[in-house]
C-alpha cells in the first residue's frame, strides 16, 4: 500500500512539474525576434492574466470581417476600431461572463474534455495600459493569420458566413460555434499562439499559458 502512494504521489506532482518544464522548455528555446521595421499590419495578443486574445483590425490587408462574419458590427468605424477573437471551452466561455462567474465543474470539463467556441468582440484599437504583445506582418502572413481563425469557426468557410450561436456578454460580442476539443493541452492561449507563429511571429509550439503567448512579443506598453 505504501509503494502505491508513492507512486500516486508521484504523478500528482510529476505530471504537473512535466507540464510546466516542457511548455517554459520551449519558450526558453524560441529565439526573440526583433520587430519587422518598415509597412505592415499590426496583430496583438491581449493578455487578462489568464487568457489571451488574438485581436485584429476590422479591416485590413484587403480583408475586411464584416463580409465575412455575420453580427453586430458597426455600420461605419475608425481606422482604430478592431476585431478580437478567443476560441475556447464553449461551457465555461458562455456561462461564465466575469471570474466571479467560474465554477469548478465548468473548470475540470474545460480542462479535460470540451466543445468549444470562438468568441468574437469589436473593441478599439489596443492601448499602451493593456498587457498586449504586439507583431508587424505582411500580407502573405496575414493572410495565414486570418485562415487561422476562419478554419476554426465551424462554417466560416462558406457563403453565407455561420451565424452566432449565442450572444455576448454585451452589444459588441458574440459567439460562433468552433472546431477542434478544448483540453488541458489545447488550450485557448495555444490557439492565440498558434495565430500569431503562423504570422511568423516569435511565439513557442505550445503556450498552455497566456504569459507565454507574449513570451517574445515586444509589448505595447513599452
Amino acid at each position: 500500500m505504501r509503494r502505491v502512494l508513492l507512486i500516486l504521489l508521484a504523478i500528482i506532482l510529476g505530471v504537473p512539474a512535466i507540464y510546466v518544464g516542457i511548455a517554459f522548455g520551449l519558450a526558453f528555446a524560441t529565439p526573440r525576434l526583433a520587430l519587422p521595421s518598415g509597412q505592415g499590419i499590426a496583430v496583438y495578443a491581449c493578455d487578462n492574466g489568464v487568457h489571451t486574445d488574438l485581436v485584429l483590425p476590422i479591416a485590413g490587408g484587403n480583408i475586411d470581417w464584416r463580409d465575412l462574419l455575420p453580427g453586430p458590427f458597426p455600420g461605419s468605424f475608425s481606422p482604430d476600431t478592431y476585431l478580437s477573437f478567443g476560441w475556447g471551452s464553449r461551457d465555461f466561455y458562455i456561462n461564465t461572463p466575469t471570474w466571479a462567474d467560474v465554477r469548478v465543474g465548468t473548470t475540470i470539463k474545460a480542462l479535460l474534455w470540451d466543445e468549444t467556441v470562438v468568441h468574437v468582440e469589436y473593441r478599439a484599437k489596443p492601448r499602451p495600459a493593456e498587457a498586449c504583445g504586439t507583431w508587424i506582418v505582411g500580407t502573405r502572413d496575414y493572410f495565414s493569420i486570418v485562415d487561422h481563425v476562419l478554419s476554426s469557426i465551424r462554417g466560416a468557410q462558406h457563403i453565407p458566413g455561420p451565424a452566432p450561436i449565442a450572444p455576448g456578454y454585451g452589444p459588441n460580442d458574440m459567439f460562433y460555434a468552433a472546431n477542434g476539443r478544448y483540453t488541458a493541452i489545447d488550450t485557448c492561449n495555444q490557439w492565440t499562439g498558434q495565430a500569431l507563429r503562423v504570422g511568423g511571429a516569435p511565439v513557442a509550439p505550445w503556450t498552455p499559458f497566456s504569459f507565454l503567448v507574449t513570451w517574445n512579443l515586444p509589448m505595447i506598453s513599452k
